[in-house]
Parts: structure tokens; C-alpha cells; sequence
């Protein structure tokens, strides 16, 4: 069995990198850049009103007593003072507004006392560069904004339309075929019969590629007979880069992914990992595709995807960070282990007066999907250790989105 960083390392070497392509930023989130963004501009391209206010010389707000000032205009977002501000005067401006020269700060309308007469009163001296943001503060014109690698969220999204980026290189969303092994899987409409389950492996496994820039593109179940096995592989290669299968993967006389994928001229890389839940992992490429066979228990199913598939999918879409984020929190009830094999069970993340805090979730097996809806991290119990006592630290996998 290989260890669980030497099985990714494997996985990683031999997947590819999809090609570019450039599409429109409104179509652009959850996509992978794969162009770094520079800035053409600076940001903000003027120094900017932080406030609704008065823009003024900060110098003519010293006085110890209460100062006067005669306003000579107004600047709305979007418009600009053609002139410099004197001694003694000040401009209503805007939130968003450019700083008239000569003005040195802004002072908010809340604080500002308006008069009939065209004047303005200032109860307290106002400091220079109050309430303004300068020049450049934010980016200046040249600078790498976005790395190239770097998912396209909604603000990442905001970022690129403020430096012109209508267009977008990113990474295609990899097509993937998503194939649910079992002859005692239905569908999640019927009724299961004497000794039959409904099929959510595949929910569970499309959900999780979606979020993970995928486009499922066909869910099927294939029933425990080799050539259609076969069959069902070679038909999703011809339509997917990815094809993802569940269950079939393990000893059994009907486990028969692997035999099917030898009969196609797939070469296995990896078929067994020593971790817990989800030991018969399989990773396999045939030409440039990528074929995982996953385990058929619901909990083996999702812990092997986001060690293993989720990386591999980040890669195959050019991003700069492939595996999730990690942590240290003090469990709440011991958390056994599973030695010699790597542990990850499901828990849940929280802080509790101002520290890291895990709960263990109570489970049955790595068939429980009841108890794992709850889940929002895995607790990690190394190979060597039998059991995190209550109260200790542990490795915390968080999962990327609730369940």
C-alpha cells in the first residue's frame, strides 16, 4: 500500500494540464486564471474622498477656537474641480470624489456645522490625509494583480474588471463522466427493492466536481458484468477528460473496474492506499485521461475525492493551490484511529472561547452519509496512533463548502 503523500505525488506527476482559452469575464467565476493581470492604471487613479464631506486644507483647521470656512462648490462621484482650493475655502465633496488640489483632507458632513450664508463652521482641527485614499495606495500601474493559478472568485472577478479585463484566459472546465458501479444501485426515484440501495454516490460525487470547476457532463449506473463495465469506461473516454467511477474497486468477484480499464490498455498507477476510510483508491490515465476509481461507501467515496481528486482536478486547471486547508484543534471526545493506516473522520470545526475546538461526529461505518451531512472537516489520526485523547491537538482537514 502506498502512503497517501507518495499516492498523490504519483497522481500529480501524471496529470496533465488542460490547454487555455479565453472567455468573457461575466462567465469568468470559478474558472482558473491562467494569464497573470496587471494593472493599467493606478488605483485609485486620484486621490479619493473616503466620506461625504468637505474637502479643506488640513492648516486651516488649527485655530483653538472654532474655525469658518467659505465653500466654493460641490464634487459628485464621477466629476472633478477644475480649480485649486485657496486659503479659507472648502468644497462639498462626494464619497468617491477626486481631491481638488490644494485640499489636503476630508472632514465628514456629521461633524460639520452649515451655514445660510455660504460658509461652513469646524468645531476641532482636522489632521492632512484624513478620510482620503491616495494615489496608488491600492495598485499602482504595472503591478501584478491576479496570479496566474488564481481561482476567479466573485471578488477576484470585481479586481479584474476594475483593470480592464474583459476577457479572460482561464482553464476550460473539465468535462467529466461520472459512472456509479453496482448491481444493486437504482435510481434516486425508485423504490430499492430485496437487497437493493438508491445510487448517491453520484449527488454526492457531481456536487463535489461542480464546485471543483468541473462540467458533469453523463451519470450512469453500470451493473456488476465486465463487459458492460468495459463498455461504459470506453464510451465515457470518448466524451470526458475525467471519468469518475464509484464502487468495483476493491477485491471482491464483482469488483471488476480494474480488470475492465487493464482490457481497455489503461495503465493503473496507483490501486491502494494505506488510509482510512477509502483504501481502494484507484488512479489510472490512458492517454491523456484521467480515471479515478473511488470506493462505493458514501464516507470512502468523499474522503478519497477531496485527498486525491479534488488536487488532481485543481491541476488539471492550472491552480496554484491544490490541496485544502489544514489546521490544529483540540478534539472534544477522543477520535480512534485505524493503524497501520491513516485515519480521517468526520468532525466539526468550531471556536470556542478563542481557541480551535474539533467534535468528533458519531458514525457507524463508512457507509453512515447520515451522520457525514454534518461534517465540515476530517480529523486526521496518524498511522502510528490508536487513539487522539480528548482534549489534544489534532490535524483538521477543513472540506471546502458545507458538506
Amino acid at each position: 500500500m502506498l502512503r497517501i503523500e507518495d499516492a498523490l505525488e504519483l497522481m500529480l506527476a501524471h496529470t496533465p494540464t488542460l490547454p487555455s482559452e479565453t472567455i468573457r469575464l461575466a462567465e469568468a467565476v470559478g474558472h482558473i486564471v491562467r494569464a497573470a493581470a496587471l494593472s493599467d492604471l493606478d488605483m485609485p487613479p486620484f486621490n479619493r474622498a473616503r466620506m461625504d464631506g468637505y474637502a479643506l486644507r488640513a492648516e486651516d483647521t488649527n485655530a483653538a477656537s472654532a474655525v469658518t470656512l467659505q465653500s466654493v462648490g460641490e464634487i459628485a462621484a464621477g466629476a472633478s474641480f477644475s480649480g485649486t482650493l485657496r486659503r479659507g475655502q472648502a468644497i462639498r465633496i462626494m464619497t468617491g470624489a477626486p481631491v481638488p488640489a490644494g485640499a489636503d483632507a476630508v472632514e465628514k458632513i456629521e461633524v460639520i456645522q452649515v451655514n445660510a450664508d455660504g460658509t461652513i463652521t469646524l468645531n476641532a482641527a482636522v489632521k492632512a490625509g484624513q478620510f482620503i485614499t491616495p494615489r496608488a495606495s491600492e495598485a499602482r500601474c504595472g503591478e501584478l494583480v491576479v496570479n496566474e493559478g488564481t481561482l476567479i472568485t466573485p471578488a477576484v472577478a470585481a479586481v479584474l474588471a476594475s483593470f480592464g479585463y474583459a476577457q479572460v484566459r482561464v482553464s476550460p472546465r473539465p468535462r467529466l463522466a461520472l459512472l456509479s458501479t453496482g448491481s444493486e444501485l437504482v435510481e434516486a426515484h425508485q423504490t430499492p427493492g430485496a437487497a437493493q440501495i438508491r445510487n448517491s454516490n453520484t449527488y454526492s460525487l457531481a456536487g463535489y466536481a461542480a464546485r471543483a470547476g468541473c462540467e458533469v457532463i453523463r451519470t450512469d449506473i453500470v451493473k456488476d458484468d465486465f463487459e458492460v463495465t468495459r463498455a461504459a469506461i470506453a464510451e465515457a473516454l470518448s466524451q470526458a477528460e475525467v471519468v469518475m467511477l464509484s464502487g468495483g474497486v476493491s477485491m471482491g468477484d464483482y469488483d471488476l473496474v480494474k480488470p475492465a480499464l487493464q482490457a481497455l490498455g489503461a495503465e493503473i498507477i496507483v490501486e491502494k492506499v494505506a488510509m482510512h476510510p477509502g483504501k481502494p483508491t484507484v488512479f489510472a490515465k490512458l492517454g491523456d485521461k484521467v480515471i479515478f476509481g473511488l470506493p462505493g461507501n458514501p464516507v470512502s467515496v468523499a474522503v478519497s475525492f477531496h485527498l486525491f481528486a479534488l488536487p488532481v482536478l485543481r491541476k488539471l486547471q492550472g491552480a496554484s493551490e491544490l490541496a485544502l486547508s489544514r489546521c490544529r484543534a483540540y478534539v472534544t471526545q477522543h477520535v480512534k484511529g485505524a493503524p497501520p493506516r491513516r485515519s480521517h473522520q468526520p468532525g466539526r470545526l468550531q471556536i470556542r472561547n478563542g481557541r480551535a475546538e474539533v467534535e468528533p461526529l458519531k458514525w457507524v461505518g463508512s457507509s453512515d452519509l447520515v451522520a457525514f451531512m454534518r461534517a465540515d472537516c476530517l480529523i486526521v489520526v496518524p498511522e502510528e496512533q490508536a487513539m487522539i485523547a480528548t482534549g489534544e491537538l489534532a490535524e483538521v482537514i477543513q472540506l471546502p463548502y458545507d458538506r
